[in-house]
């Protein structure tokens, strides 16, 4: 009996997502070590995913499926185009995650890795035992079993410095602060692991949503975990699941066998969207700053005591000038809406809302919103909405300009948000006379479009973060009333002249002139 109930417990519904791009050869040996770990995990699927590769790659991964005993529980999924890391992992996550039956664990690997003995064990009976794990990663070694960094603390400005200059003193100040820390020998909670190996528990993806595909690759897996650990997960590194990784064997970046490539520009623009996201401007400038005075500083010491060290990547100095904050700018693609969970049915988005672009507009924006909160320019409502027009109008200003006018923009948005509790973004869509009577506690998430004449109060949230759709914002026509502690969430179309009723928790849309109420909302028709 207690086999049969330890059989039972294996049954963990484990997905395994292998994302391939143009390395069928690697790809077909991960699925082999797949194939000898998955015995105990009799309810297991492997589903590998093809980045449009182009080479035949798909074709000859799917025969060798077709051909193994793995045809009853792995297959190909082509996709349309090479969208990156994130998008070609979440293709297979996010269908699983819509089913009846959704796997309780997602284990992320890397086509250029192979299974050791008893690694996806480790890492499911560590989840087990451990609850508060969000995920687990494994411990990477090479073909030698040298083990590889494979957990790390979250890049911030200082860790930037330190890699700049990489004097032993200065490292040693910053040990703390740095990205790489030494490698553990027993289960340890890190910031993040590698995505190499990486198991992540079902309800992260239902707390935080899917993988940021704004990220090409690189900094993808960085940014999920620190979301992660934000919405209170744990992430621990596992050295006794041992994976061997074939370090570069996919982009040849990593490959510290060859002599260093050039970073290719994705790298670049992962690594600013991560400290644009996650730390704002300031931080980002900073870091880039950190950075290249830190390289410099380096290249200098070089000079007066010269040292055989591991050449840089080429041009890379040039190409972090050419990549820096000031040059590329601060505006960020926002997350794809396509990252979101919930099986809910598309609808039409309603057309974009100009905001004002010249400062003449902008003071007729002021204007309207003036009057319309009763000619009390003291309400947090209408000093939330001011700040908000200002932070759309400056992105009408050609640079360098914005970013003067961004650094006066930041400050006045946090200070609505922490000392009004409107978190208003500048992305956020919104119409013109929109009235926000404000008492505390009203979230609008940047993605959310609000048409004319509408009417927010306090403790209003639209789209929320920490659900299972976070990034799937609602859209509101013209003159919606939006009652007092309502929450609209996911991709809802509420339609014109529709009202939403105090504390109603909103899922579906609601059509035109409808009320909706109650928790979850139904929809009242006519008013």
């Amino acid at each position: 009996m207690e086999a049969v109930a330890k059989q039972r417990a294996r049954r963990a519904q484990l997905l395994i997502v292998i994302l391939n791009y143009r390395t069928a050869d690697l790809t077909i040996k991960c699925l082999r070590s797949v194939a000898r770990e998955l015995s105990g995990f009799p309810g297991a699927e492997v589903v590998v995913t093809d980045n449009d590769s182009g080479d035949g790659s798909a074709e000859r991964i799917a025969r060798f499926i077709a051909s193994s005993e793995m045809r009853g529980w792995a297959r190909c999924e082509p996709l349309p185009t090479n969208g990156g890391y994130a998008y070609g992992n979440n293709a297979a996550i996010r269908r699983a995650l819509q089913r009846k039956d959704p796997p309780e664990f997602v284990l992320l690997l890397n086509p250029d890795t192979e299974l050791l003995p008893g690694s996806i064990s480790a890492l499911v009976d560590f989840m087990r035992q451990h609850p508060e794990c969000g995920v687990a990663g494994s411990r990477l070694v090479d073909e030698q079993g040298h083990t590889h960094a494979s957990a790390f603390n979250f890049p911030t400005l200082w860790s930037e410095l330190d890699r700049g200059i990489e004097l032993g003193v200065i490292t040693r100040l910053l040990a703390s602060r740095s990205v790489h820390r030494p490698i553990p020998d027993r289960p340890t909670e890190v910031d993040w692991v590698a995505g190499a190996s990486m198991l992540v528990r079902r309800e992260v993806f239902e707390a935080i949503g899917l993988i940021d595909e704004g990220y090409f690759l690189y900094f993808e897996e960085v940014d999920f975990l620190l979301r992660a650990r934000r919405a209170g997960f744990r992430t621990f590194y596992v050295p006794s699941s041992r994976v061997i990784h074939h370090m570069g064997a996919s982009t040849g970046v990593t490959d510290e066998k060859l002599p260093p490539r050039r970073l290719p520009t994705y790298w670049f623009d992962s690594r600013r969207r991560y400290f644009l996201k996650n730390h704002g401007i300031a931080h980002a400038l900073l870091a880039d700053s950190a950075f290249l005075g830190g390289r410099a500083l380096r290249k200098l010491r070089l000079l007066v005591a010269p040292k055989r060290t591991r050449p840089d990547p080429p041009h890379m100095v040039r190409d972090y000038l050419r990549n820096n904050v000031l040059v590329r700018g601060t505006k960020l693609a926002p997350m794809q809406t396509n990252t979101r969970l919930q099986a809910v049915a598309d609808v039409p988005p309603a057309p974009p809302l100009q905001g004002p672009s010249t400062l003449r507009e902008l003071v007729q924006y002021w204007a309207e919103d003036y009057e319309t909160h009763r000619r009390d320019a003291s309400r947090p409502g209408f000093r939330a909405i001011a700040v908000h027009r200002f932070g759309n109008y400056r992105m009408h200003v050609r640079k360098p300009w914005r970013g003067f006018l961004t650094l006066i923009y930041q400050p006045l948005y946090k200070h609505c948000r922490n000392n009004y509790g409107v978190e208003l973004p500048y992305s956020a869509q919104i119409g013109r006379r929109v009235l926000i009577e404000h008492q505390g506690g009203i979230v609008i998430h940047g993605c959310s479009v609000i048409g004319d004449e509408c009417i927010i109060r306090q403790g209003v949230t639209l789209g929320n973060r920490y659900m299972n759709a976070p990034f799937a914002a609602p859209v509101l026509g013209k003159r919606v009333n939006v009652g007092a502690g309502a929450k609209i969430l996911g991709s809802v179309q509420v339609d014109h002249d529709a009202s939403i009723g105090a504390n109603a928790v909103v899922l579906h849309d609601v059509p035109a002139g409808s009320l909706a109420v109650g928790v979850p909302a139904r929809v009242l028709p006519g008013r």
